[in-house]
């Protein structure tokens, strides 16, 4: 566990941060993301650290009123793209910057990796449109940390297969377009290697948890300068 003091009664006490930090957490559906985003706010908050958990698309009323449009009317692909990037920049503006201002970790399930596998990876949009929107509506903003959950889609289908609630229209799509997602997010993986950290998640949920846990302590220690105890 990490530590910067410890008092009397054994509690980790952190320096307040001055500047929060973004961690996103990408992948197939399947692989375990809720799971996970639940067992990194816990240690983070154990640590002393404020969080705010939120999801893409939504976020904002507005985000929110999007993803009801993204997930459940079919549409153009560019269409699509310029939805997701209309919501991302409302996210940012309105609910991410101000908390990362205040000092507060947040946890995003998904972000901007996620148009880049979906619309461009799968959907058929241009990687370079893609790029060229980020630019434009995000100027260079991004996490500081991804967990990418990476797995053979038909794992994901058959976790998918178990679950209870409604589908989205993605999750209609033929096997194909979730190979094609998978391939898009490998893609961004090896092209942002500093910040995104692949994640095999076909082993047990815990043994996955393990390895998140892992991977944050590591990127806490790098930015924090907290030792370990």
């Amino acid at each position: 566990m990490l530590c910067a003091n410890i008092n009397s009664g054994g509690d980790c006490l952190m320096k307040k941060q001055k500047q929060g930090y973004l961690i996103s957490f990408e992948g197939v559906d399947g692989a375990g993301k809720s799971s996970h985003i639940a067992r990194v706010k816990a240690r983070l908050e154990e640590l002393g650290f404020e969080c705010l958990q939120t999801r893409e698309p939504g976020g904002t009323p507005v985000g929110e009123a999007i993803r009801e449009l993204v997930l459940h009317h079919d549409m153009d692909v560019n269409t699509e793209l310029l939805l997701m990037y209309a919501a991302r920049r409302q996210h940012m503006v309105e609910t991410i910057q101000p908390a990362l201002d205040r000092g507060v970790w947040v946890i995003t399930d998904r972000f901007e990796d996620s148009s880049f596998a979906y619309q461009a990876g799968a959907g058929g949009a241009s990687w370079e449109d893609c790029q060229q929107l980020s630019k434009w509506a995000l100027k260079g903003f991004e996490p500081t940390l991804t967990f990418l959950f990476d797995l053979p889609i038909a794992i994901s289908q058959s976790r998918i297969q178990g679950r209870a609630g409604a589908s989205d229209k993605f999750e209609e799509k033929p096997t194909g377009y979730f190979e094609a997602v998978r391939a898009g997010f490998i893609k961004r993986s090896q092209l942002n290697p500093r910040r995104i950290r692949l994640i095999d998640a076909q082993p047990s949920e815990s043994e996955v948890g393990e390895t998140v846990l892992a991977e944050l302590d590591k990127f806490m220690r790098t930015h924090l300068n907290l030792g370990l105890a």
